[in-house]
């Protein structure tokens, strides 16, 4: 079942491609095939990249040559803002592959979430969550293996006393993407793995990292590693904030790998700098053939 893309607080968004003749990004052409995909497997990504202008340019291209030698299929960014998606959109590698959720810079004005896709797009939406900060989550349409799959994009409520919007907005976020036989989330969840604030979590949903490499801590913000997190934030922080979710009835999709990106400097040159204050995602899951 679809998205309710006639919902008032969800705003339809343009899927964008790079016309290279024209050397432009266009409205992608829409296609009765362009759902009709087939799919073993998925490779998977979410970087909130941080929205600071220290080394910005330096750290987002370091940044975007690491997705590129994992080559992922979706990519979910947080924390994009408009200076950020102009290089985003200025890279060979984006504007040869990837579908891109905004183009104009509307939806990350100041700053904001992102969904980049080398696979077909139906169509993507972006829906206003209960929140204080103006938070939203992304959604992009899929048809894989002739089934509906929804992925999601998601930078919940900031702060630590913040549990219950971020419960009301988790719980708003599935009412939508279970809409689907499919499903994932990925994200910054602002709140860790090992919290009591797991519990606001679907149980339909599994963690990749949990289910795939559960006797690791997976810290996605780590200041014993990221020494310009230390730097800037003058706090000792250990925690697993980042997230891929997936949901697939009868284990149809599985997960089949994860592993952190981002945990090392951009350069010798730069020791201290790293792509965010975050690390990265990188999972895959595969199709199971009945």
């Amino acid at each position: 079942m679809p998205v309710e893309f006639d919902n008032p607080s969800l705003k339809t968004l343009t899927p964008s491609i790079f016309d290279a003749l024209k050397s432009r990004w266009i409205k992608a052409p829409y296609s009765p095939s362009r759902g009709d995909i087939q799919k073993d497997r998925l490779r998977l990504a979410t970087f909130n990249i941080w929205f600071g202008e220290l080394h910005r340019e330096a750290r987002l291209k370091a940044l975007l040559h690491l997705l590129q030698g994992h080559e992922p299929d979706l990519i979910g960014l947080e924390e994009v803002t408009p200076e950020t998606l102009e290089l985003i959109k200025a890279d060979p590698w984006v504007r040869e592959h990837y579908v891109l959720s905004d183009i104009t810079g509307e939806t990350v004005n100041p700053y904001g979430i992102f969904l980049m896709s080398r696979i077909p797009v139906n169509r993507f939406g972006l829906y206003s969550l209960h929140s204080w900060m103006g938070r939203h989550v992304l959604i992009g349409e899929f048809t894989i293996n002739g089934e509906g799959f929804l992925a999601g994009v998601v930078h919940l409520e900031s702060y630590r006393s913040s549990a219950p919007e971020r419960a009301i907005q988790l719980g708003d976020i599935f009412l939508i993407l279970n809409r689907a036989p499919h499903s994932i989330l990925m994200g910054d969840f602002n709140f860790c793995a090992t919290w009591d604030e797991k519990r606001v979590l679907d149980p339909g949903y599994q963690d990749l990292w949990g289910v795939l490499r559960p006797n690791e801590p997976g810290y996605t913000e780590d200041t014993d590693v990221n020494l310009m997190r230390r730097e800037l934030k003058r706090e000792e922080k250990q925690v697993r904030f980042d997230r891929i979710l997936l949901r697939s009835p009868a284990s149809r999709w599985y997960p089949r790998s994860i592993q952190i990106i981002g945990a090392e400097p951009i350069s010798t040159e730069h020791p201290s700098v790293f792509p965010s204050d975050h690390f990265g995602l990188v999972g895959e899951i595969r199709w199971h053939h009945s």
